[in-house]
């Protein structure tokens, strides 16, 4: 991943604008988020990758792989940090051709591969072709067949231990936080990250999220014994431990063998290990009309094992963990079983990203410990649904796996505060995104280039709005169902967007949009609608009775953006006694309708229950009647003088003024009222209020005049 920076994530995930009462506590307001991993990896953090290689295309389908890695060596530099390190590994890889070979290409990078044994016979080292670019590969004398085939590699890492497999030295200085006490490496850390193509660099491998395979892991790493268990080095890994073995080379020092695995399929860059001086602990996951529970298992160091306090002055692995639970009760009744024996989460730090869904076995940033990241826990574990249960297929459909996962932390959100809750999390993420997208330059959600898949606006932002406009243009009755369907028929296996949208073709036909438009608009193509009254009058009828004509238009524009998006449009007319909601589709470049009300309009509303990502002309929303625009006073302006702002007057005969200041979401912020003489130029100073656009309405008895201006 190339340089990646995070200062536009912090309000996404972390700001909803309202709180219910049952808002647990984790949450608080108080409890205000540092701009610091958030959303995952979504333009998380800066790390530098000196090299960046794209998918190599494989004619080899990987059905199993035997991984064992000795990793004594990194953690013998005591407090040093090394320019190069190494260890030695060897993988064992059950595969199928998908045609005749000759020649043999994997991914590999940062290593030596010393051997290759294949279907029991050594090759010689001449036809091994070393890693370059991303890969390497073995030329055979003769080509192998389409059966199943067994290769053995031994290999040497040679690396600086900063692209797909870390090691960081007791002591390290991390960095200082802003208002926070510094913070350095509590224990001997290594670990392996791999997201999207890093795999390459800590294994040899076929390095691709269409891959999947199972995965057995064993670590070897130090192990002293007169110390206790929590004070030796312990690995966690995706899968089940299935054993520890202790040994000793030449009678000498003494390891042990760490042995995981899982029989469920997982792609490369799902597998971790982390290994360092861990104390652990165990939560438990209710599975709704269940006596039975879930295990998620907790690695972390002993220092933020035993932090107390709750104001995120300090790490607290309990408190701020302690919600996971239920995120995995909340998300079943919505997307079925949870699709693994157990979960957990292993901290680590330093750690560019902010969470990591690794298999069974996510890896969070030490930082989230301090409590303030539980839309980052959320986000993670719906991932074991989105993204490890079923795996995008390439890399340009990452938002099937993003997409959702920052979709779920809203629906967290909907599981203890109600619908409200859950759109005033949409709704942060529908800002971020238009904040990120001015100018429409961000790129389309589906195909985004491999060195901007994390682009946190389109792959995070824009694709979980493409969730929710599902969810709310179906209902939720006709929505989840056929979710899980497709969760269930592509389980532990992978998905593109075409498969995604047939299943919605055949379980929920008949959309208000169709779904070739649908997913053409919002994910082939850039920006959204932009929408505006160009006509909002107030009429009567022959019986006298008011009636409003409005006609409303779309004004995005830009390259590869539509210039006429299709989606359900909701608007609201409030007039002062009852509010009237009209309903359409908006499959044009502008729709006219008339809308009949009991009482005079007020104001109209497009969008009021946020169902679609749109960006809607505020200043429409303060409505003035037909009459009212037919008139106004003889002259009104603003002018201003550094922060001083002062609105003129000048009436053509003797009349009260009634002034209102409106902020863009059409809220009153300022009242006031004087009379003016017939011809008088009357001057008043306008209050001070928050930065930002105001619109002033200026009624005298000649009419109404909008003027706006910036404070």
């Amino acid at each position: 991943m190339k340089h990646i920076s995070l200062s536009i994530i912090v309000l996404s995930c972390l700001y909803a604008t309202s709180f219910s009462q049952n808002i647990p506590g984790i949450l608080s307001p108080d409890n205000q988020e540092h701009k610091y991993h958030v959303c995952s990896r979504a333009h998380a953090f800066d790390k530098v990758t000196t090299e960046h290689v794209l998918s190599t295309t494989s004619d080899i389908d990987v059905l199993t792989y035997d991984l064992f890695m000795d990793w004594r060596l990194p953690f013998a530099t005591v407090d040093t940090v090394m320019p190069t390190y190494r260890y030695s590994g060897k993988n064992t890889l059950a595969f199928l051709p998908t045609k005749a070979l000759g020649t043999i290409t994997m991914n590999g990078a940062t290593m030596n591969i010393d051997s290759v044994r294949l279907d029991g016979i050594m090759l010689s080292t001449a036809a091994i072709q070393q890693p370059e670019n991303g890969t390497w590969s073995i030329k055979l004398a003769n080509p192998i067949t389409l059966d199943t085939h067994l290769m053995e590699i031994w290999y040497t890492y040679i690396g600086d231990a900063k692209n797909g497999f870390y090691y960081y030295p007791k002591g390290m200085f991390v960095r200082k936080f802003q208002g926070l006490d510094s913070n350095f490496v509590e224990e001997d850390l290594a670990y392996v990250m791999s997201q999207p193509e890093d795999a390459r660099h800590w294994m040899p491998c076929n390095d691709s999220p269409n891959d999947k395979a199972r995965a057995r892991i064993t670590v070897r790493v130090p192990f002293d014994s007169t110390f206790s268990d929590k004070d030796n080095i312990r690995v966690t890994s995706n899968g089940d431990l299935v054993s520890i073995k202790i040994g000793s080379e030449s009678g000498n020092s003494l390891y042990r063998d760490f042995s995981f695995y899982d029989t469920t399929l997982i792609p490369t860059y799902l597998m971790v290990v982390n290994a360092s001086r861990f104390v652990d602990f165990t939560l438990w996951a209710k599975i709704p009309n269940s006596n039975d529970s879930i295990p998620i298992y907790n690695y972390v160091w002993k220092k933020d094992y035993d932090g107390k306090k709750t104001d995120g002055s300090e790490y607290n692995a309990q408190h701020a963990l302690s919600y996971t639970p239920s995120m995995i009760t909340g998300y079943i009744p919505l997307f079925g079983p949870y699709p693994f024996k157990t979960y957990g989460h292993t901290a680590a730090q330093p750690f560019w990203a902010g969470g990591m869904e690794h298999q069974r076995m996510t890896t969070i940033n030490r930082t989230w410990l301090r409590g303030w990241s539980s839309n980052g826990l959320a986000h993670e574990v719906m991932h074991q649904w989105f993204g490890d249960l079923v795996t995008c297929e390439t890399w340009g459909e990452i938002w099937l796996n993003e997409g959702a996962g920052t979709w779920g932390e809203a629906l967290w959100y909907e599981t203890w505060g109600g619908y409200p809750e859950y759109i005033a999390m949409m709704k942060t993420k529908r800002n971020d995104y238009i904040r990120i997208n001015a100018g429409n330059l961000q790129p389309p959600i589906y195909g985004i280039p491999i060195e901007n898949v994390f682009n946190y606006a389109t792959s995070y932002a824009k694709a979980s709005w493409v969730y929710h406009m599902l969810r709310t243009m179906l209902g939720d009755s006709v929505f989840y169902p056929v979710l899980r369907t497709y969760l269930k028929t592509y389980a532990y296996g992978n998905a593109n967007t075409e498969q995604f949208k047939q299943m919605f073709k055949t379980l929920a036909p008949n959309p208000a949009v169709p779904y070739d438009t649908y997913f053409d608009q919002w994910l082939m193509k850039r920006g959204h609608p932009q929408l505006k009254f160009t006509v909002l009058r107030e009429h009567r009828n022959e019986k006298n009775e008011p009636y409003v004509h409005f006609v409303i238009r779309q004004t995005q524009s830009g390259k590869d953006v539509p210039e006429i998006f299709q989606f359900p449009l909701t608007i609201s007319f409030i007039g002062e006694k009852d509010t009237t909601h009209y309903n359409t589709v908006m499959n044009s470049l502008s729709h006219e309708g008339y809308i009949k009300l009991q009482s005079p309009l007020k104001k109209a509303i497009i969008d009021p229950r946020s169902d679609v990502l749109l960006e809607a002309d505020s200043a429409s929303g303060i409505y003035l009647s037909i009459d009212e625009l037919q008139h106004a006073p003889s002259m009104a302006n603003i002018r201003g003088f550094g922060d001083e702002v002062y609105l003129s007057i000048q009436s053509a005969e003797f009349s009260k003024a009634l002034i209102h200041i409106y902020n863009l979401s059409g809220a009153t912020v300022y009242s006031e009222q004087f009379w003016v003489d017939t011809g008088e130029l009357r001057e008043v100073e306008l209050p001070k209020l928050p930065s930002g656009m105001y619109i002033v309405s200026i009624r005298t008895n000649n009419g109404v005049q909008l003027l706006k201006y910036i404070q």
